[in-house]
Parts: structure tokens; sequence; C-alpha cells
């Protein structure tokens, strides 16, 4: 036989594949999760504490011999008569050094000297490979099946971290087989059991071979895991009553039983307290009679001077001498006082023989205790303490070996599903960073694809304007210029050839100002010295019927112009040349550009009869022309004399080709 937790039974508990899809691995570590947690809710619970004492039991340091060999250690459990042998367990000694299990045996036998063939039998081999260590739970080998009279353990012991070896058990139980096939007691603890060893450290209260069957292991309670309504008998200082004397509580069993052992399971403190065994009495007096007055009694007297082991087990009266008696009378003593009240908390009182439990919901009554707690009576044969049902030794230890490799696993399913999880988190962050930032770059995509689409269209239909006013409007003013030219020499009076000199000069102008319109929107950016060249050919349009000459200096500053300057120089060009071709009377017209890295210049000079600033002030778009320099923060130099001619010169910084004013400007045209 093996510990059943780790035969092949547990496969539905192995480690399974999991999808690399995230959510499918949550959902499936979930549902195994709970289906773990289902499993371990119908088993005891498992609430270990590490003792102070009573530890268990634990061999010498033994050193190797010369072929590097320890010797074997070995426990002998005899028992005084042949007895059905159930099942065999072993609880692990517990240190607090330690986590779990101390030096746990790794390679072991157990063996039964059986009845029948008068020989010892081997039930248990872990000899040729290593037991996996326990932690904190027992291991079970069931099914041993068979009346023995000795159980032997035999250890082979193996180095520790510190080369030499030793080995530790905390408690050894032997459960009875039952007539119905179940596990019975267990017979370890029996008055008539002896343990030997082959060697032993003997340290007080901490080690020890009688350790090994006193009902002492760190596994805490034998209790369900499963929570009920089933609080206990708690009487706390607060209340209006109080306890004036010893309470007397009689149990009527309903017939006369065989008795054994009588448990007094230790209440739950209040306010989650960790006090084991607070307001538990020190002295219990039990009488036992086969009649309700207690004429003839048999009497037993028990103290509960060890009261930290009652955390872990419940303080035991033996009866012995195989007593029968139908009524038991419990006397309680020696209470504790909290806060100046005396107290009595009290869990479970328990009457059993062998696998049966007497004194289950039997009928009890009491004296000494306040009329206000007598309804919290029955709790004390309810079955239950700290609302969870009180397990047999052996139900509980098989339910504890069983339950180990469903916490491993469990243990191991939550810490994968909350890295699952976490990893899981932060990559739906990433994937919502990522979309906000696709989302966002699709946006701005679709707004730059949207402008280029209307840049397109506004480009064609830019084209298709600039291309009807050139074709029409352009060959009109064409037409209109070269009509009121023709005219000209065919009339005689003079007033309506001037008209007719306007009307071409206008119709030039507009065919130039129209032709810089075109230009202007063909170009996406405007550099100086295409504005230059555009300038060059309007004079030579307005002024056709003069003698031009152009002076552009070399090494002219390739730098862009904005749209605002642009349309401040032009118009101030088209105001000079306006003037000069209508009102100079000039046959000869001279043009300079010139500019380097800090200015440009133009200067437009002509033969004509010239006149008096100072007399022509507002007139001739003169203030236009000084607020246009002024604008384009320049300066304008104008130099006329009647007779002599006129001088236009424009002075402006390169930095003024970037400004962007806008403000409006009566010309004279």
């Amino acid at each position: 036989s093996v510990d059943p937790c780790f035969s092949p039974e547990r496969s539905d508990i192995a480690a399974k594949e999991w999808s690399r899809r995230p959510w499918v691995r949550i959902r499936k570590m979930e549902t195994e999760r709970d289906q773990l947690l289902e499993k371990i809710s119908v088993l005891p619970q498992h609430d270990p504490i590490f003792l102070s004492e009573h530890l268990g039991h634990h061999s010498f340091f033994e050193k190797p011999d010369s072929n590097g060999a320890f010797p074997l250690h070995q426990l002998d459990i005899k028992l005084s008569r042949p007895n059905g042998l159930n099942s065999i367990a072993l609880a692990p000694a517990f240190n607090p050094k330690e986590a779990g299990a101390y030096a746990f045996p790794k390679r072991f036998k157990i063996e039964v000297l059986d009845t029948k063939t008068g020989e010892f039998e081997v039930v248990v081999n872990w000899m040729e490979e290593d037991f996996p260590n326990p932690g904190p739970y027992p291991v079970f080998f069931a099914d041993i099946n068979r009346s023995v009279t000795q159980v032997r353990i035999t250890v082979a012991q193996t180095a520790q971290e510190t080369a030499v070896a030793y080995c530790a058990l905390g408690e050894v139980y032997l459960f009875r087989q039952r007539s119905d096939g179940r596990i019975g007691v267990n017979m370890a603890p029996w008055i008539d059991t002896e343990i030997e060893a082959s060697d032993s450290i003997t340290m007080l209260s901490l080690w020890n071979t009688r350790y090994l069957n006193d009902g002492l292991t760190g596994f805490g309670y034998p209790l369900s895991d499963i929570i009920v309504a089933a609080p206990d008998l708690s009487m706390s200082s607060g209340s209006e009553s109080t306890l004036s004397g010893p309470v007397q509580i009689t149990l009527d069993l309903g017939l006369v039983q065989p008795l054994g052992p009588i448990d007094f399971w230790p209440a739950e403190a209040p306010h989650q307290l960790s006090l084991p065994a607070f307001g538990f009495p020190e002295k219990i007096l039990i009488e036992l009679s086969n009649d309700p007055e207690f004429t003839k009694v048999v009497a037993f007297k028990g103290k509960s001077s060890n009261r930290d082991l009652l955390a872990t087990k419940p303080f035991t009266v033996r009866s012995g001498g195989g007593h029968r008696a139908r009524y038991i009378r419990i006397t309680l003593n020696g209470f504790h006082e909290y806060r100046g009240d005396r107290i009595l908390g009290l869990g479970e009182i328990s009457v059993s023989n062998d696998e049966r439990v007497w004194s289950l919901d039997c009928q009890i009554t009491a004296k000494g205790i306040p009329e206000e707690y007598l309804d919290q009576l029955p709790r004390l044969v309810d079955g239950c303490i700290r609302k969870r049902r009180i397990l047999s030794q052996g139900e509980w230890i098989k339910g504890l070996a069983q339950r180990r490799p469903l916490d491993r696993r469990l243990a191991v399913v939550a810490k994968e599903l909350e890295l699952t999880r976490v990893s899981w988190r932060t990559t739906q962050l990433r994937i919502s960073i990522w979309g906000g930032i696709t989302v966002f770059a699709g946006l701005i995509i679709g707004i730059v694809l949207q402008r280029l689409q209307r840049r397109r269209i506004l480009d064609r239909l830019k084209w298709r304007i600039t291309r009807d006013l050139h074709d029409d409007v352009g060959s009109n003013l064409g037409s209109i210029s070269l009509t009121a030219e023709q005219l000209k020499h065919s009339v005689l009076d003079e007033e309506a050839k001037e008209e007719l000199d306007d009307l071409s000069l206008l119709a030039s102008e507009a065919c130039a100002s129209l032709r810089e319109v075109v230009w202007v929107i063909d170009e996406s950016t405007l550099r100086l010295p295409g504005l230059i060249q555009k300038l060059v050919e309007r004079a030579e349009r307005v002024l056709g019927g003069m003698e031009l000459f152009f002076e552009i200096s070399e090494g002219c500053p390739d730098c862009v112009v904005s749209l605002t300057f642009k349309r401040h120089l032009i118009m101030f060009f088209k105001e000079v040349v306006h003037n000069c071709a209508r009102h100079s009377q000039a046959t000869q017209v001279w043009v300079a550009f010139s500019a380097d890295d800090h200015c440009l210049q133009v200067s437009i000079r002509d033969n004509g009869c010239g006149f008096n600033p100072a007399e022509v002030a507002g007139g001739l778009g003169l203030e236009s022309m000084e607020e246009r320099a002024e604008e384009m923060g320049g300066a304008l130099e104008l130099n006329s004399r009647p007779g002599e001619g006129t001088t236009v010169v424009l002075t402006v910084p390169l930095t003024a080709l970037l400004s962007k004013t806008d403000h409006l400007y009566k010309t004279s045209n």
C-alpha cells in the first residue's frame, strides 16, 4: 500500500495543458480552481499550528561509517493483544524554523507482525525512492486489513544539510479495522500500547518517544471545512447574571452504555481572540450512575493544568475499567475571571466508546448556570465546535492526507492565475494604448488625406479659373487695348485721344494684373527673384510706348517672400508705373533692383515733365505709397522737379519679406 495522495488516483489534479490564449487560459484555470475548491470543501479544515512542546520523536545524530553508510533507525509499536489494523498514518514533526515537516524520513518501510503467519510482512515500502516531503500534512497508508500485534517502522537515514543523519516523527496512528470495513479508532494511545526505538533523543517537554502516541500534532482540531450554524456555549463578562458557584451538567444517554474517554472541547474565544482555552474550567469532576438520583456513583477527577495543549486537542478524562452507565454528572469548577466576572466557555462534551459517540444529541440539564444561558445547553452535545462538525480521528487524518495534493495544486493554480491575470491586464492596457494610438493615427491620416483631397480639388479649380481668366478675360483685355490703340489713330479729337490713351493704359494694367494673379495662383511659394521678374514684366506691358532700361544686381537672395509683402510691393510698383505712364510724359524710364544680405532697393527714374511734390501732396497716390513703404518696414525717397523728371526709391530690409501685415490702402488709380 502507498500513500493515496501519490497513487495513480491523483491524475485528476495532474498538471493540465492550458491554452496559450490568455483569456482561454484564465477561464480554464478559474474552472480548475473552482473544481479544486469544491473538492476541498468536503475535506477537513487545515489550520496547522506550531507546537511549543510535545513535538514528537527524534533520532540520534548519526555520522557515516567508513563506507559512507548510516545505520538504520527502527521504531516498534507493540499491542498487548491481536487487533485488526485498517490503516497507518504518520504525522510529521513541526518545527517553527522549518516550513512544515521537519526531518521526515525520506526512505522507510513499514512492517506488521501478522498473527496468522507469525512473521513480519512489509505493507509500505519506500526504501528504493525518496518519499515526497508531506509538509504540514499527514501521510496515510490505507487497506492494511490484517490482524497484528506489532508494527515496525524502519528508516534508512540519509544525510541532512549538516552532513549528519537524523529523522523525526510527530505522531503515529494505528487505525483499527471495524466490522463494517470503515476506519475505526486509533489504537496507538491505548494504555497497553508500548513503543520502543533503536535510539531516541529525550528532551524535556520537546522530544520523547512517548510523544508519538499522545494525540498532539500541529494539525489543529479535527473539524470539517464546512461552516454550520452551531455556536459554542459561552458565558462572558458584561452579562446581567454571572456564575456564583460550581456548574453541574447532567447527561442522559438514554440507555446504559459502555463508556470510554470523555472529551471536553474548548469554546471559541469571543472577538476572534487568540485564546484557545478562553473560559475553560480548571477542575472537572465526573460521576457515573445508572439512576437519575445518583444513589450509587463512580467518580473520576480531571484537572486541566496544561492549558496550552488545548490549542490542538480536547481535554480528555479516561474512565478506564470498562464502566457502563446511563447518566453522567459533570461538575465544573475553577473558573477564570475576566473584568471581574467569572466566565465559562465550552464547545462540546463528547462521551464515546470505540467507534460510537453516545452523547450526540442526548438530553442535557444543568444547575448553577444563569437562566438566560440554559437554552445554550444543547450546543454541548450537537457534535460541533467553532461552527464546524467534529470529525472522527480516522476520517480527519485521512481527509487531511487527501487534501495535501489538492491544496498544493490549488496554490499552483492560484499563483499561475494571478500571474496570467496581471499579464493579461498588462497586455490589454498595451492593446488599448496601441489601439488608441492607431485610432489617433488613423484620424490624423484621414484628416491629412482629406486635406490633400481638398487641396487637389482646389488646385483643379484654381487651374480651371486661371485658365479661364487667361483665355477669356486676358483675351478680352488684349482686344480692348488693341482696339483703343487703333481708334486713337483714327480719331481727330484730342480729348477723345486722351480718353482712348487712358482706356488703353487701364487695359494694359488690368492685363498685367491678371497675369500676376495667374502667376501667384500657379506658384506654391513666392521667391524674390521671381517677384522682381514679374515687376519687370509689368513695367514692360504698362510702359510699352517708352524706352525702358532695367538693371538687376547680381547675387539677388533667393528668399521666400510672404504674400503680404508681395501684395504691398506689387501695389507700390503698380502705383509708381501707373503715375509714370499717365502723368510723366516721359520717353525713357530706368528701373533698378539691387539687393544684398540686408535690404532690397527698388528705384524707378524717368525723364518726364516732373512735378513739385509739395503742390501735389495727397495726390498721385503718394500718401498710399508712403504708408505701404512704412508698412513694409522700409523708407520711401521721392525726388522730382518740374522739367527734370521724377525718381522714386524704395528701400526695405530683407527681414520684412516674411512680415504679414494686412491693411487696406487707397490708390490713385
